[in-house]
């Protein structure tokens, strides 16, 4: 079997459809089944500015260069991991698109309003064209198949994974640790939040129910992930309540660091208003830090009995609440960290490859009977 492997710009991004593609790709590299599984790179589209102008010459390489290419390499299967598909379809290959969420259509304000057009369009037309749907929970899987009309067969859960170095146990040291923590300025016991800072993670309600905790704790709160979509007010709030000090803000980190970090972490956050998964939450799961969250449908799908939960989403003072109530409960924070590396143990990458393989192996023999 002979997959391509194309994920628009979301590695170079390197948020969680990025780790999705990185990830994917390290796992189907081992299996013998696949005798050649390959991501095409686009050196030259991502030298050019601005994005809009990017965008547009990458629809043009989609239907133009790219059909060539699978045409001359006769390709079983294209896996477009970012939901972008070509208009054109000039080759044999089969079509498989991942859709990781419908934010657009859930909840297009957190997004700018140009981008939601474009990805309402570009998601229907995935829908449309393709022989095969994967999405990465059950809860999106009813919002898609909802939405869509389509049929159940067309469309299969396979789970979010991470990366294998997150599974590399015991914890890490203190001095490694020491030396991220200081890299950052981190000088406390700290609540921790990763992901890209957006509206739709809803980091506000976060900063918030901070400034009520930092009241009975003596904590930092550390935002891990580079700036989105409403970055500027969350930056003008941090400035006129003069919380730069105690709010870290990393940028982005690299996968060690990352896991040292959650190696430290008293807590972490996931307050989303919306997810179609949640890498993060795997994450903290694997590196047994226990999670508040707030209560939605994918959320729950992932972390389970593994996080303690709120209901309101942008209700800080109940967030608040639910935090300070793990930070004072030992015997509560211990009982999740065990139900929360259970429940991880779902998300491995073996058990993802292995349905994935079968996925694509159903699809072949589809077309050969």
């Amino acid at each position: 079997m002979r997959i391509v492997l194309e994920d628009g710009f979301a590695m170079e991004k390197g948020a969680g459809i990025g780790q999705y593609t990185r990830n994917l790709l390290c796992q189907l590299k081992k299996r013998p089944e696949i005798c050649d599984i390959l991501l095409i790179e686009k050196p030259f589209l991502n030298k050019i500015l601005p994005r809009a102008l990017r965008r547009a010459v990458y629809i043009t390489w989609l239907n133009s260069y790219l059909q060539l290419f699978l045409r001359r390499n006769r390709v079983d299967i294209i896996h477009f991991t970012n939901y972008l598909v070509p208009i054109l379809r000039l080759a044999n290959a089969k079509y498989v698109v991942t859709i990781h969420d419908l934010t657009a259509w859930r909840f297009p304000e957190t997004l700018p309003k140009t981008y939601v057009f474009y990805i309402k369009w570009a998601i229907s037309h995935a829908v449309k064209t393709v022989d095969l749907i994967l999405t990465v929970s059950e809860a999106l899987k009813r919002e898609i198949v909802d939405l869509f009309e389509i049929e159940n067969q067309k469309i299969r859960v396979i789970y979010n994974g991470v990366a294998e170095n997150f599974w590399e146990l015991p914890k890490r040291s203190s001095d490694e640790r020491g030396v991220v923590q200081e890299k950052f300025g981190i000088k406390k016991d700290f609540l921790l939040f990763v992901g890209t800072l957006e509206e739709r993670k809803n980091i506000m309600t976060l900063v918030k129910a901070f400034e009520i905790i930092r009241n009975y704790k003596n904590l930092q709160l550390v935002l891990v992930g580079r700036p989105g979509y409403g970055f500027s007010r969350l930056s003008q709030y941090l400035d006129e309540h003069h919380l730069k000090g105690d709010v870290v803000l990393t940028g982005y980190v690299s996968e060690e660091e990352k896991i040292a970090l959650y190696d430290s972490a008293s807590v972490f956050i996931y307050p989303s208003i919306y997810e179609g998964f949640g890498i993060p939450l795997v994450e903290a799961m694997v590196r047994q830090v226990p999670i508040v969250a707030s209560r939605i449908p994918a959320i729950e799908e992932v972390a389970g009995e593994a996080a303690v939960y709120y209901d309101d989403l942008y209700d800080h003072e109940a967030l608040a609440k639910e935090i300070l109530r793990v930070l004072e409960n030992e015997s509560l924070r211990d009982d999740m960290v065990r139900k929360g590396f259970q429940q991880a143990q779902k998300f491995s990458w073996e058990k993802i490859g292995k349905q994935y393989l079968e996925a694509c192996q159903e699809l072949i023999r589809a077309d050969q009977r």
